[in-house]
């Protein structure tokens, strides 16, 4: 059947690299999480070069424009090129919001796919100047540049790629744990910061934050330890008016669970390992802690 019975190729909008739990890919394919114009989820398996096309593609779009989006031009029945184009901040918006729903509910609702499908549904003489750059680069000699580390997609930080899929919550659990502060790079906004954390339900995850919050939540945690004497671990909770911050006292056995808790979910990209007893037990006190009255 093909694609002489469609009206338009299936051309979607890449999301994010995932991995599902337990998967093994070869290193020379790359899932990608994606979405097409009706907002329909899907998770093809790129070859790697397409992959690194996306990340040359959004490279130069980003120097020039602030908004852009990844999105895949089918050129047969499941095989694509990547495309950066520019988008506006409703645009953006979705985009950033398309994810959270694509990883929860397999679907994208009508009220993101409207602003999506513009970004998906290239008008012909734009896509047809895409795919004739393409096969131009495509015919000149390459230079190789698989042994750099990887790059993140536009919109998505770099420690959020090929992480499992069951890891991703639109909505965490409160209070949550501080895992450890994620480094910022240069496409970061300088208001926020992103920070590791274990959730309530034992769910890890990342997070972002005001800056703001993060320099108070660095000076208190230097404070508390200083006070107690004692390892300290930050805790966080939502509040009418925004995040709140704790700082709870932990055992020398229980900081050294944390870290390993960290440590193995940037090792292996999963967090389906079980808790041990240590790091459950502060999840434990931190619900307590959030539970108690204000003093």
């Amino acid at each position: 059947m093909g694609m002489l019975n469609r009206n338009r190729p299936n051309d979607i909008l890449f999301l994010q690299p995932v991995r599902y739990a337990d998967e093994k890919l070869p290193w020379s394919r790359v899932r990608m999480l994606s979405c097409d114009a009706e907002g329909r989820v899907c998770t093809p398996v790129i070859p790697r070069p397409v992959y690194e096309r996306a990340r040359a593609s959004a490279r130069s779009i980003g120097e020039n424009c602030q908004n852009f989006a990844t999105i895949g031009l089918e050129i047969g029945p499941g095989k694509f090129i990547p495309a950066a184009v520019e988008i506006d901040d409703e645009e953006l918006w979705a985009l950033e919001h398309a994810l959270e729903h694509a990883l929860k509910n397999d679907r994208v609702p009508d009220i993101l796919t409207r602003h999506i499908r513009p970004i998906v549904t290239l008008e012909r003489p734009q896509r047809d100047a895409i795919l004739a750059e393409y096969k131009k680069q495509n015919r000149r000699p390459r230079i190789d540049e698989t042994s750099k580390v990887l790059n993140r997609l536009p919109y998505y930080s770099e420690e959020d790629v090929e992480f499992s899929v069951p890891l991703y919550k639109a909505e965490y659990t409160y209070p949550l744990v501080m895992l450890r502060i994620i480094p910022t790079n240069k496409n970061n906004p300088k208001s926020a910061c992103r920070l590791l954390v274990l959730d309530s339900d034992g769910d890890i995850g990342a997070i972002k934050v005001p800056r703001n919050l993060v320099d108070t939540m660095v000076k208190g945690l230097a404070a508390k330890e200083r006070k107690t004497e004692k390892p300290v671990c930050v805790t966080i909770t939502q509040q009418s008016k925004g995040m709140g911050i704790d700082y709870l006292p932990i055992s020398q056995s229980q900081k050294r669970a944390l870290e390993t808790v960290a440590k193995r979910f940037e090792e292996t990209g999963t967090g389906k390992h079980p808790l041990s007893a240590a790091a459950r037990m502060v999840l434990i006190r931190a619900k307590d802690l959030s539970a108690a009255p204000a003093q």
